[in-house]
Formats: structure tokens, sequence, C-alpha cells
């Protein structure tokens, strides 16, 4: 059996706070784009669909990277429960932060306002032919996972600040950039 490490490799802790940052961001701006007027939501949505292009892109990468390269095990004070749900959280965000692109993609084909151009570069418009009621199908369905992506974030957010503060162990200081792992942390 291969021994996992104390903390997470730089690969890993690149790619978490590069994803974790985008997929804030634009959670958090992203739910008010509706509301906007259609010229200024046109111009937003051109960042948008970059920063989700991004998201898309290195979220291949980290689920390819997570699935060669083991993550630390539970602290020595973690219970069964949290082991589990600790699972359960991170594989949730992974499928969610793969989808939440995937569907605004999906949503940019159909959609029959105006053309989305990532990066000013790949045409998500000219990939299918307009479709309002499919368009209308991904927007919700990128709604729904940005709300259930979002309540999991939080969650996530004050699972590592609880393990920080309460229970006193490493699972935050193991993903910190310069985080100082306790070898006596680990199960």
């Amino acid at each position: 059996m291969t021994s996992r490490p104390l903390a997470h490799n730089s690969t890993s802790k690149w790619l978490h706070w590069s994803v974790g940052t985008i997929a804030i961001i634009m959670l958090v701006f992203g739910s008010g784009l509706d509301s906007l007027p259609i010229d200024q939501r046109q111009q937003i949505i051109m960042g948008h669909s970059g920063l989700g292009t991004l998201v898309l892109l290195l979220m291949v990468i980290r689920w390819r990277w997570r699935l060669k390269n083991l993550p630390p095990g539970p602290t020595s004070n973690m219970k069964r429960w949290q082991i589990l749900a600790s699972n359960w959280m991170h594989w949730s965000l992974y499928s969610l932060l793969l989808a939440q692109p995937i569907f605004g993609i999906l949503q940019a084909m159909y959609i029959t306002e105006y053309e989305i151009v990532a990066f000013g570069l790949i045409n998500y418009s000219d990939l299918a032919t307009d479709n309002q009621a499919k368009a209308q199908i991904f927007h919700i369905l990128h709604g729904v996972n940005a709300t259930v992506l979002s309540i999991l974030v939080l969650i996530h957010i004050f699972a590592a600040f609880y393990h920080h503060l309460i229970q006193k162990d490493d699972v935050l200081r193991r993903m910190l950039p310069l985080g100082k792992v306790r070898k006596n942390d680990i199960s």
C-alpha cells in the first residue's frame, strides 16, 4: 500500500486555490447577471464564459491529477463520519465544478440573444443552432448547480475553519501554500 503524504503537493495546492478563487468570484458575480440590461450582460458573459472555460480545463487537469496523486489521509482526531463526509464533499465539489462550465457551455451553444465567444476565440454560439428551449434548460441546470455548489463551497470553507480553530488539526494547514504540518497529526 502506498503511504499518504503529510500535505498536499504544490500542484494540488495550486489547482485547489486557482479553481477555488475563480469559482467563488464567478458564483458571487454570476448570480446577478440575469438582472442586468442585455448589453451589460453580454459584455460580462464574455469574461464569464472565458473564466468558465478555464475552470473546465483546470478541473479536467485537477481530476486527472487527483486520481494519480494520493491526498493526505485523515487526521488522528477525525471520526469515521467526518472521513466519509470529507470524501463525499470532495468528490461532490469535483463533480459540480466540472458540470458547472459544461452546463454554461451548453447554454451558450443554444442561446438566441447574442453570440458567446470565450476569450474572443471560442465561439460557443457556432457549435449548435439557436434553440431557446434548450438554452433555458441549460440555464436552469447552470443556476441550480451554482446554488448547490455555493452551499457546498460554504460548508467546505466552514469545515476547514472548524478543523483549524476548533479541532486544531492540520487539515487547513496542509492545503495552505506555506502551511507547516505536524507529523503527529495523521492517523
